[in-house]
């Protein structure tokens, strides 16, 4: 039983970062400094046939496309493992983004002083 609590929470996650990191652009800018820039690629990416709408049937599709990610050896489960072994892989890229985007973020530093 807990380990279904575990895969459930874990898939839910998969599925909702995506959302709720465009939501959280959407209030403070893009990253290249358009607000939402970032939410709209990622509906754009799960409206697969390009109506305006995501179905129950394109999300389960982004859904099961994230699971096939995670779970490394193709066996049709995650193991904690393969969990943890994701999550480190979330985090490097994570500071990778971070690094490339110095220490001004997205906005251009600050002219120097005169």
């Amino acid at each position: 039983m807990n380990k279904y609590l575990v895969l459930s929470a874990l898939t839910l996650g998969a599925i909702a970062l995506p959302f709720a990191a465009g939501y959280a652009d959407d209030h403070k800018g893009g990253h290249d400094g358009k607000k939402g820039n970032r939410f709209e690629k990622m509906f754009e990416k799960q409206d697969i046939d390009g109506n305006g709408e995501v179905s129950k049937e394109e999300f389960l599709k982004g859904a099961e496309e994230r699971f096939a990610k995670m779970d490394l050896n193709g066996d049709g489960v995650i193991t904690k493992e393969e969990a943890k072994e994701n999550m480190e892989k979330m985090r490097e890229k994570m500071k990778e983004h971070k690094g490339k985007k110095g220490e001004h973020g997205d906005t251009p530093p600050p002219p120097p002083a005169e």
